[in-house]
C-alpha cells in the first residue's frame, strides 16, 4: 500500500519576489553582467529643454497676453531680469526654459493660475 503524498505548500508572491530579488543580488555581487541573467529594459529619455532666445521668450509672453511684470511674478524672477532675458543682454536659464516648455504646452495651468489670484485678490 502506497503512502499518501503530502502536497508541498505554494510559495506566496511575497517569497518569490524575495528569491528573485536575492537571485539579482547574488548576480550583482556575483560581478555577471544583470543583461546576461535578466531583460534589461533601457529608457531614453529627451529632457533637455527648448534653449529660448529672447524673440521667442517675447512671443511666448504674448501668445500668453501676459505682461512682463505678471510673467516675471509668474516665473519667480524681477521684471528687470525678464526684460534683460527679452533684451538678450542676459541669457535665459536652463530652467526658466524647461518652466516656459511646460507653460507653453500646458497654458491652461498658467492661466487658471492667474484666474486663481485674480478671484483671490478681488474677494480679499
Amino acid at each position: 500500500m502506497k503512502k499518501p503524498t503530502r502536497k508541498q505548500p505554494q510559495s506566496t508572491l511575497g517569497e518569490e519576489i524575495i528569491a528573485g530579488l536575492k537571485g539579482f543580488v547574488e548576480t550583482l555581487e556575483a560581478g555577471v553582467p544583470v543583461e546576461s541573467r535578466y531583460t534589461v529594459h533601457t529608457v531614453t529619455l529627451d529632457l533637455e529643454p527648448h534653449p529660448y532666445e529672447s524673440k521667442d521668450l517675447v512671443q511666448a509672453r504674448h501668445k500668453l497676453n501676459a505682461s512682463q511684470a505678471l510673467l516675471a511674478k509668474f516665473l519667480g524672477v524681477s521684471v528687470k531680469t525678464l526684460s534683460a532675458w527679452e533684451q538678450g543682454t542676459r541669457p535665459i536659464p536652463l530652467i526658466a526654459c524647461r518652466y516656459l516648455d511646460d507653460i507653453l504646452a500646458h497654458p491652461e495651468i498658467f492661466l487658471s493660475r492667474i484666474r486663481a489670484t485674480k478671484n483671490t485678490v478681488k474677494s480679499s
